[in-house]
Order: C-alpha cells, then structure tokens, then sequence
C-alpha cells in the first residue's frame, strides 16, 4: 500500500509539469498582450498631447508651422516616439480665420513592441485638435470678443 501511494505521487508530479508547460505559454501570451494594449493607449494619449500642444503653439498671434511643427516634436520626442505625420491648417489661415487645427499621426506597428508580427501595421493611432486663434476678432455676435 505505502508503495502504491509514493508511485502515485510521482505519477502526479509528472502531470504537473505538463500542466506547467501547457498554461505557461498562454500566462505569458496573455501578459505580453495586455502591455501591448497598455502601451496602445499610452500612445493614444501621448498622440492627443502632441496635436493639442501643436494648436496651442498655433493659436498664439504670430504663430507659424514652424512654431507648431517644433510643439509636436517636443511632445512627440519626450516619449521617443518617431516617424508619426503632422497636418495643419496654420500654412492656409488668412487673418481673419478664427481656428487653427493640428492632427498627428502615427502607424501602430512604428511605436509597439511587437511591429507588424500581430497586425499592427494596419492600424493608425491619429488625433486632431481645433483651437481658436488668439487675437483675432470675429465679429459682433458670431462667438469671437466683442469690440
């Protein structure tokens, strides 16, 4: 009976470190995707960031592209983050245009760990802010300052 019982055990650590092998994979499959999904929101943000400091540095009077260009890269850079588009209106505003719009872009697959392995080569994280231009009056009762 002792004997039955210590084979047993030995038997069952066996089965063990197949389940081991079987679910480790998957544990960690799992983890990876959640930082990946983790790090897509954390660009999301960075992205949003980036195209409001640009309309902001382009709402200012006097500002220019080089102005909003040099605001998205300061944010864009802080997160070591390259090969993203900026598309702006400030080149085409004449002075009495009220709102100043700045978009950034930027391909998944350039900023994840991954790249293109699991698809991320389709996909565009992008985000666009339109701000009022400073100093610029729109007129009596159409939403600008009031002389």
């Amino acid at each position: 009976m002792v004997n039955c019982i210590r084979r047993h055990r030995h038997l069952r650590r066996g089965a063990a470190v197949v389940e081991t092998a079987v679910v480790a994979p998957l544990l960690i499959l799992g983890m990876l995707g959640m930082m990946e999904v983790g790090w897509a929101f954390m660009l999301r943000q960075t992205v949003t960031l980036a195209a409001r400091e640009g309309a902001r540095a382009g709402s200012l009077p006097g500002a220019t592209l080089a102005d909003v260009t040099s605001a998205v890269d300061a944010s864009m850079g802080a997160a070591n983050l390259e090969g993203y588009t900026i598309d702006t209106n400030i080149a085409n505003l004449g002075p009495a245009d009220l709102d100043v719009t700045v978009t950034v872009s930027i391909p998944l697959d350039r900023a994840t760990f991954t790249g293109s392995m699991i698809g991320g080569g389709s996909f565009t994280i992008g985000s666009t802010t339109t701000m009022r231009r400073e100093g610029i009056d729109a007129g009596q009762g159409v939403g600008g300052v009031d002389p």
